[in-house]
């Protein structure tokens, strides 16, 4: 089985790296325990590392996890056997209206052609709210070129499609959310919004 992009981040052997990694996951499980909610959707999920982290500090809530990645699935489900995972698409997601008090995107929207569409499908399935993350483009590259990543692409990502600052993100998602809180986070920005 081929290890994807996602998966290779989380199990790094780079010290820095998994600093920030850590740290990471504990701002995003910080915002989900001011918020009190009983559901999360975690919409590209992956191998499910994040629901795990989650799951460590907040174990009451339901989580449940969707990915493109069918592969990625199978492994989330080996490491959560007891949550549901589901394969789709962000821009066609299989849930009813207003399913999940909140949803999660986490460095989702970068690698979409049209993350308009997924903002509109993360509002629909939201009862409440929505979470967010991006790269802080010119600061994850700048972070990819110091570790010797993507160096003839200036340490851009290949596979990310959007590059945003911490303004265009914050203007896109206010146009299908009413922004809570913006924080950043070396090299992420993370929104917490509301439906």
């Amino acid at each position: 089985m081929e290890i994807s992009s996602n998966l290779a981040k989380y199990q790094s052997r780079n010290l820095f790296k998994k600093f920030f990694i850590k740290l990471f996951i504990k701002r995003i499980i910080k915002i989900i325990e001011k918020i009190q909610v009983d559901n999360i959707l975690d919409v590209g999920c992956g191998e499910g590392i994040i629901i795990y982290e989650i799951f460590q500090k907040i174990p009451k809530v339901r989580i449940d996890g969707l990915d493109i990645s069918s592969q990625s699935i199978q492994l989330a489900k080996k490491l959560l056997p007891d949550n549901i995972f589901f394969v789709g698409d962000i821009i066609k997601m299989p849930f009813s209206d207003n399913t999940y008090d909140l949803t999660i995107a986490l460095e989702v929207l970068e690698h979409l052609t049209e993350p308009e569409l997924a903002l509109q499908e993360l509002k629909r399935v939201t009862r409440k709210y929505c979470l967010i993350s991006v790269p802080w483009e010119y600061y994850f590259s700048l972070g990819n070129f110091f570790f010797g990543r993507n160096i003839k692409n200036m340490g851009r990502d290949p596979e990310h499609l959007q590059f945003w600052n911490k303004k265009q993100i914050v203007n896109l998602v206010s146009q299908y959310f009413k922004i809570i809180t913006v924080k950043t986070f070396f090299p992420w920005t993370i929104i917490l919004a509301q439906k």
